[in-house]
């Protein structure tokens, strides 16, 4: 590609990656919790996945799960690097994403009919929600 193409290209998508990555100076205060709660979802989903494979029936190891579960780790790992960076929109998302699963997986296993998995992993997302809500409504 030539350099004009490329500087073209750059400056058609500036505004959107400055918007999903700021400049380090307009950072949020509060980093420090972005960085725990990037590291907290690395974790909780590592666990996520352990319960998964853990209490799942079995099932044959083919290329295609191996390929899932590489997916699964690159779009995790994605999401917490942005996260890890202070994206308050991103974690606004996840947040309310989050919130959405600890309803609806309480509401299913109070009406019996949930998921056998949800009771193994319903503290991972609990645990998750919390991590978010820390950052978008300061708890403690």
């Amino acid at each position: 590609m030539e350099r004009s193409v490329i500087h073209r290209l750059a400056g058609r998508y500036q505004p959107f990656i400055k918007w999903i990555m700021p400049e380090p100076q307009t950072l949020p205060e509060n980093l420090k919790r972005y960085h725990q709660a990037a590291i907290g979802f690395v974790l909780l989903n590592i666990v996520y996945l352990v319960l998964t494979y853990w209490k799942v029936p079995a099932f044959n190891i083919t290329p295609q799960v191996v390929g899932s579960l590489i997916f699964f780790i690159v779009f995790i790992g994605t999401l917490s690097f942005f996260i890890y960076r202070g994206s308050r929109k991103l974690v606004l998302v996840l947040a309310a994403i989050y919130a959405g699963r600890v309803l609806f997986s309480s509401y299913t296993l109070v009406m019996g009919t949930a998921f056998p998995l949800v009771p193994y992993v319903l503290p991972t997302t609990l645990i998750g929600f919390y991590l978010f809500g820390r950052i978008i409504w300061n708890w403690p």
